[in-house]
């Protein structure tokens, strides 16, 4: 089993349970202290196009474990939330959005590209998994 976040090898058995490890987890839950409210926030809708559709059809009806707050569970995906971000992904005008979940226990937020691995990791979905280049063990 590897790491959610930085696909390293876990071995520790309750990292393996929790699919993170204890630096990623860390890392994480300062992340959580530090955040603010994001002035430019929206919900992001298919009818937006490009990557945010398919973001959207591709994670529709599926979880991923969030690791945020003091409380550790699987999160059903539901609502995106985006902000304008260079480093995002597109729009069908070619604005790029940085998409995330927000919690609905913690109202952690993550961040698309993780809900994704998670998804992938969680489903072991070999397409999934190849297009983040993980190989399970």
């Amino acid at each position: 089993m590897r790491c959610i976040n930085c696909g390293r090898e876990l071995t520790d058995p309750e990292s393996v349970r929790r699919e993170i490890g204890p630096v990623c987890l860390s890392r994480v839950k300062s992340e959580e202290r530090k955040q603010k409210p994001l002035p430019e926030e929206r919900i992001l809708t298919a009818d937006m196009g490009g990557e945010i559709a398919d973001l959207i059809a591709g994670t529709s009806g599926k979880s991923f474990q969030c690791i945020g707050g003091s409380s550790e569970h699987v999160e059903n995906v539901g609502t995106w939330y985006g902000y304008p971000h260079s480093g995002g992904i597109a729009d069908s005008t070619g604005q790029k959005w940085w998409a995330y979940q927000k919690c609905t226990v913690s109202n952690y937020e993550t961040a698309w590209w993780k809900v994704e691995r998670r998804i992938a990791v969680k489903s072991s979905d070999p397409e999934a998994i190849e297009q983040w280049g993980w190989v399970l063990g």
